[in-house]
């Protein structure tokens, strides 16, 4: 039938924790796309479904903001570059590094820009609406959660990074998610993640308190109503606030526990130095860093137009096929979707469609979209995960 492109396989497997079983699982693997965009990327951000089925996007390196056409390929860019936007400069269709695109309610697309730390709006016709937020509120990473009112979603670094009253006590263990109401500066605190624990770094002759690395993190996602999602890295259990402020645990689920060897912690540090030296940093200068013994049953999280979160596993070093675990508002697992070998979820669409990063020879980018045939097709408008 059309729009079935790929083979549907089914595994089952008692896998991770001791003593924990879980029910036989699908596997849904993506195998050929459905539809390919005729138009390469340096590296895009993510993507959201326009209500026509065109999509939006942000190209990172290129610094660009696009509405693009799977039938037609072509990719049109939307407001204007500028190198430089004052603080004091309203910058009426203007962006600087477009890093992130959103969807609220009707036809209205968000775009952040982590430059400038604005948020602008746009239509569906790539007209500029306005600003919805400046960042600042709760430190200065940039919000990209947020609800159908127009309501941000942000982690409160403050509480790691420092910035609270004085006296106050810096937490460790865990950080605050803030609401911020759409056009206030006051937020409120709507959750808590736990964080990795942390350990001592050397940078030469400075020793500094770091975060360990492939340690576990919890992560959150929000949907259109309000709804929040906290993926606990603990017990790989996704939990549920309400609109009205319930909690809601899900169950434990099981995983498999993957170590992390010693050829993955060479090839961080090998990165890291490397980035270290485009900075400026002498060439041999010390770098210690506290590693994790196993990785953190996932990696990163995205919410689909049905409600339903998707967690991608962790995987061992080496291993370029991700998988993703659909979890439904109950706590358990859906299914599994496999993507091509070296691709990423950019984002999801109506009826089950789903948009894939894939890479190609020489390290550009192209976007696929596949159908889903097995898990849920909600038609619910998209709301921006982290």
């Amino acid at each position: 039938m059309k729009g079935w492109y790929w083979r549907v396989a089914a595994i089952s497997a008692v896998v991770g924790l001791a003593g924990c079983k879980q029910d036989a699982s699908r596997l849904e693997v993506l195998d050929k796309p459905e539809a390919t965009l005729n138009r390469r990327f340096q590296q895009v951000s993510n993507v959201v479904e326009l209500t026509d089925g065109r999509i939006a996007l942000a190209e990172l390196k290129d610094k660009a903001f696009f509405f693009a056409d799977f039938k037609t390929g072509d990719a049109t860019p939307i407001g204007t570059h500028a190198d430089t936007i004052l603080p004091n400069d309203p910058g009426l269709g203007k962006h600087k590094l477009p890093g992130y695109v959103f969807h609220l309610m009707g036809d209205t697309v968000g775009l952040v820009d982590f430059a400038t730390e604005r948020t602008t709006l746009w239509n569906e016709q790539g007209q500029y609406l306005g600003r919805l937020m400046v960042g600042g509120v709760g430190g200065h990473n940039m919000a990209v959660n947020y609800d159908d009112k127009g309501n941000a979603y942000k982690e409160d670094i403050r509480s790691v990074l420092g910035g609270l009253e004085p006296g106050q006590e810096v937490g460790l263990d865990s950080l605050a998610v803030i609401r911020i109401p759409r056009g206030d500066t006051i937020a409120d605190t709507v959750a808590r993640l736990r964080l990795p624990p942390w350990g001592r770094g050397q940078f030469g002759m400075q020793v500094r308190i770091v975060s360990t690395i492939f340690a576990p993190r919890d992560i959150f996602g929000v949907l259109p109503d309000g709804s929040m999602w906290l993926a606990r890295a603990s017990n790989n259990a996704v939990d549920w606030r309400s609109p009205t402020g319930q909690f809601s645990r899900g169950p434990s689920r099981s995983y498999t526990k993957i170590p992390v060897e010693g050829q993955e912690r060479d090839d961080f540090m090998r990165r890291l130095r490397l980035q270290m030296a485009h900075m400026g940093a002498p060439a041999g200068i010390e770098l210690t860093y506290p590693f994790a013994d196993q990785k953190a049953p996932f990696t990163t999280g995205l919410t689909n137009p049905a409600g339903q979160v998707w967690l991608e596993r962790a995987r061992a070093f080496g291993d370029s096929v991700p998988v993703w675990d659909v979890v439904g508002r109950d706590g358990k697992e859906i299914e599994a979707v496999q993507l091509p070998k070296a691709a990423s979820l950019a984002g999801f669409g109506k009826d089950g469609k789903v948009y894939v990063i894939l890479r190609e020879a020489g390290g550009l980018e192209s976007l696929a979209r596949y159908a889903l045939r097995m898990s849920g097709t909600g038609t619910a408008s998209v709301a921006a995960v982290p």
